[in-house]
């Protein structure tokens, strides 16, 4: 019975993705299989629309686990943006840029009980174009609780294009536990200035 509301929260959950996400053509960004689920949402994204951006993201879920409480991979996955932007990004945007999005996402700004759960990014500059956070945000497709989720973030300039390619790599494990060894294995493909 627990495994079929598993199974019924994370079909909701893909359902509520593909409400907000509009295929707009084939990208890939990423490099993954196609056993990865994949579902695109073009800027500005309909539920958080305050991130004023144009372009698009291209989210990948991994083929099992992502929301199985006890599974390692649960609640762990990854997206890449790719936004016009003529600067660099700082800690400050992507501590905004993912307020907003897990505000929007979990549905804190609609729902009274959620406002309490309003979600919490913090980041730090590692190196030139990689960045460490966490985010405390609330789980409200599986746990109904609040979550922290560990963060690394790659920035990629294309200064020709004026796009930045931003890949974000998300799970609640520790960086390092085992489950980071298949995040970072994760790439963006070889001509992301391109896409």
């Amino acid at each position: 019975m627990k495994n079929n509301f598993i199974a019924l929260a994370y079909l909701l959950f893909l359902c509520s993705i593909n409400l907000y996400g509009q295929e707009t053509k084939e990208v890939n960004l990423i490099n993954l299989d196609g056993s990865w689920e994949k579902e695109i949402f073009k800027f500005p994204i309909s539920f958080a629309p305050s991130i004023n951006y144009q372009g698009y993201e291209e989210a990948r879920f991994p083929p099992i686990g992502w929301s199985s409480v006890h599974h390692p991979n649960f609640w762990s996955y990854t997206f890449a943006w790719s936004i016009d932007k003529k600067s660099q990004i700082t800690t400050n945007d992507l501590e905004t840029d993912l307020q907003k999005y897990f505000d929007g996402l979990m549905k804190v700004h609609t729902s009274k009980e959620l406002k309490e759960h309003k979600t919490v990014a913090l980041f730090i500059k590692k190196e030139r174009a990689l960045f460490v956070g966490k985010i405390k945000t609330y789980d409200r497709f599986t746990t109904k609780k609040p979550i922290s989720l560990n963060v690394l973030v790659e920035s990629h300039f294309c200064k020709k294009q004026e796009k930045l390619i931003l890949l974000f790599k998300f799970s609640p494990k520790d960086f390092t536990h085992q489950t980071w060894e298949m995040l970072d294995r994760i790439t963006l493909v070889n001509n992301y200035c391109n896409q």
